[in-house]
């Protein structure tokens, strides 16, 4: 009998001491678990907070605080971000434009797209000049339109170096406006609306809303946006020169009034 209780103990003894063993590894199981889930939660935000402040990023541009929807990140006006990654490099040539807010730099890297202007058998081959001293004055920027949104406009160089092209775009990317410059390399720069300009008379006027002065070493016009038509106007700026001429031509036409003698008078007499 005693033989019997002696070999009984150890067995009871035994089964004590496991059960500690199965809680541990039970507890161990379920705070891996979740260790694994406060790991994931925190990558899912650093994630969505990560493309949060991309967005912010691309919009806010210069101070700009217009919110967009998110979804809008990849308009229709906007290059994807893999072909930007491919081609902006190709459009932006020289470190004088990096500082073109990276929401137009994918609105001109689609306009490139679309036109074929990176292939070399393309006959209507532009670009951005390579010039640095001369980037700065082939953009400009304002609110041309009166819609109260940031909005650019840019020249680029044809394949013959005596042409160019303009063009103005919003953040959005979609041509606002466009025009072939046959034999013509000018500069732009903006101005701001109530500038004093000549539009439709030789008379300096205040400008109805931020423009655009393209000027050769010939000749300066301005690009005033027309709410009507819903496109742009082109105005000659005169020079000193030529409102002299003019004054000029009108001080003769009324000298020459003056001498012309009264027939009407003579015959009375």
């Amino acid at each position: 009998m005693e033989n019997s209780n002696f070999n009984i103990e150890p067995i009871q003894q035994a089964e004590i001491i496991s059960q500690p063993k199965r809680k541990n590894k039970a507890k161990t199981i379920i705070w891996v678990i979740v260790a694994i889930v406060v790991i994931a939660g925190a990558t899912g935000f650093a994630y969505l907070y990560g493309g949060y402040r991309m967005r912010q990023d691309i919009y806010n541009v210069d101070g700009d605080d217009t919110t967009y929807p998110a979804d809008s990140v990849f308009v229709d006006g906007w290059a994807s971000p893999e072909d930007f990654a491919t081609w902006r490099n190709a459009t932006f040539t020289i470190p004088q434009y990096d500082d073109i807010p990276v929401a137009f730099q994918r609105g001109i890297v689609k306009i490139f797209m679309d036109n074929n202007y990176f292939s070399k058998e393309n006959n209507e081959l532009y670009f951005f000049t390579k010039i640095k001293d001369r980037a700065y004055r082939v953009i400009a920027y304002g609110d041309f339109t009166g819609q109260g949104e940031k909005e650019m406009a840019f020249l680029l160089e044809k394949s013959d170096f005596a042409s160019s092209a303009i063009y103005i775009i919003p953040q959005k990317g979609n041509i606002l406006y466009w025009k072939a410059l046959s034999g013509e390399l000018p500069t732009i720069k903006s101005f701001k609306k109530g500038a004093l300009i000549f539009m439709d008379k030789m008379e300096l006027t205040p400008a109805p809303s931020d423009g655009i002065i393209k000027q050769t070493k010939s000749s300066k016009y301005v690009l005033i946006y027309n709410r009507q038509t819903k496109t742009f106007d082109e105005y000659y700026q005169y020079t000193d020169e030529d409102i002299k001429s003019a004054n000029e031509e009108t001080d003769e036409g009324e000298s020459e009034e003056a001498d012309e003698p009264d027939t009407t008078a003579i015959s009375e007499q």
